[in-house]
C-alpha cells in the first residue's frame, strides 16, 4: 500500500511540529498554537548592519518581547566563521 502526501501539507505538519518544540521551551507560550509562536519569533523584522567587524542585529520596536530579550542574552558571544570572524551582536530598539 502506498500513501502520497502533498510537500506542502508535510511542510506544514514539520513546521508546526517545530513551532510546538520551540514554544514549550517559554513558559509564557507553552500553551501558545503555532501560529502564535510563529508571530511572536519569526515574523518580527529587525535591520542587520555589517561593518569590517561586527554583524549587529537591532530588532524594531515589535519585536520586543521579554522571551526574545531574555533568549538572546542568554546566548553566548560569537563570531561567525562565513563573515571572516565578525563578531555578531544583538540590540533592541
Amino acid at each position: 500500500m502506498t500513501v502520497k502526501v502533498d510537500f506542502d501539507i508535510t511542510m506544514t505538519l514539520i513546521a508546526n511540529t517545530l513551532y510546538k518544540v520551540l514554544a514549550s521551551n517559554f513558559k509564557l507560550f507553552s500553551k501558545a498554537k503555532p501560529k502564535t509562536v510563529y508571530r511572536s519569533f519569526v515574523e518580527g523584522r529587525a535591520k542587520i548592519v555589517i561593518t569590517p567587524k561586527i554583524v549587529k542585529v537591532t530588532y524594531g520596536k515589535k519585536s520586543f518581547n521579554p522571551a526574545i530579550m531574555n533568549f538572546v542574552k542568554s546566548l553566548p558571544t560569537l563570531n561567525v566563521p562565513w563573515t571572516d570572524n565578525r563578531l555578531l551582536e544583538y540590540s533592541f530598539e
